[in-house]
């Protein structure tokens, strides 16, 4: 893991760590996004279930423009069942509580949270996320994607401070829930279409709700 800390703006302060997941862990992701591909199992994100779902403008219209499945709600019996909810505990080891503690004081509302919430996104040509806030304490976002990359765009913004963070492969990026944030659209040349290629994101909420 290649930590790096960006505490520079006092108040929107965030993390970031590149190669999270072991290749091991990364076999294990691929295996059930690939499942869920081949099951037709991500949806056009229409609904709110399970406390969690898309934010929406003053008119009502979503702001996300993508793909999604709800990890709690297809595992809600049997958790174990997904590689995703197995490997996902890593957020919570040592050495990334530690350079999330030196990053926010926020930290301890993570440390103490006791709930967490569980989705993938999938974003392909002409999908992205405006600008939107999560009504949690923490998100924590991890993209995944074959390489080479077969896209372009897809970079998460945190729009307060102006901060753009590329969209890397098995980058992890952990901040406060209401940072103001949004996802550029992604652009994929048509041969790359409809085959699992585009940007996949797991996302992890944190709260004690």
């Amino acid at each position: 893991m290649k930590i790096k800390i960006y505490n520079e703006d006092k108040v929107f302060p965030f993390l970031v760590i590149d190669n999270f997941y072991s290749e091991n862990e990364q076999e294990l992701i691929w295996k059930e996004l690939t499942h869920h591909q081949n099951q037709n199992n991500f949806q056009v994100d229409l609904r709110k279930e399970h406390g969690v779902g898309s934010a929406k403008d003053e008119s009502g219209n979503l702001k996300l423009n993508a793909k999604r499945i709800y990890l709690d709600l297809i595992y809600k019996e049997h958790r174990n069942k997904s590689n995703i909810l197995s490997v996902y505990k890593k957020i919570f080891s040592t050495e990334v509580c530690e350079a999330y503690k030196k990053t926010t004081p926020s930290y301890n509302l993570f440390r103490g949270s006791s709930r967490d919430q569980s989705l993938v996104s999938y974003y392909e040509n002409k999908q992205g996320y405006k600008e939107h806030f999560d009504r949690f304490m923490h998100s924590a976002l991890i993209w995944f994607f074959k390489e080479p990359k077969k896209f372009k765009g897809g970079n998460l913004t945190f729009t307060q401070p102006n901060k753009t963070l590329e969209c890397k492969h098995n980058r992890l990026v952990l901040f406060p829930s209401y940072y103001l944030h949004c996802i550029d659209e992604v652009t994929m040349p048509k041969k790359y279409r409809d085959k699992g290629l585009g940007r996949y994101c797991l996302t992890h909420f944190y709260d004690n709700k």
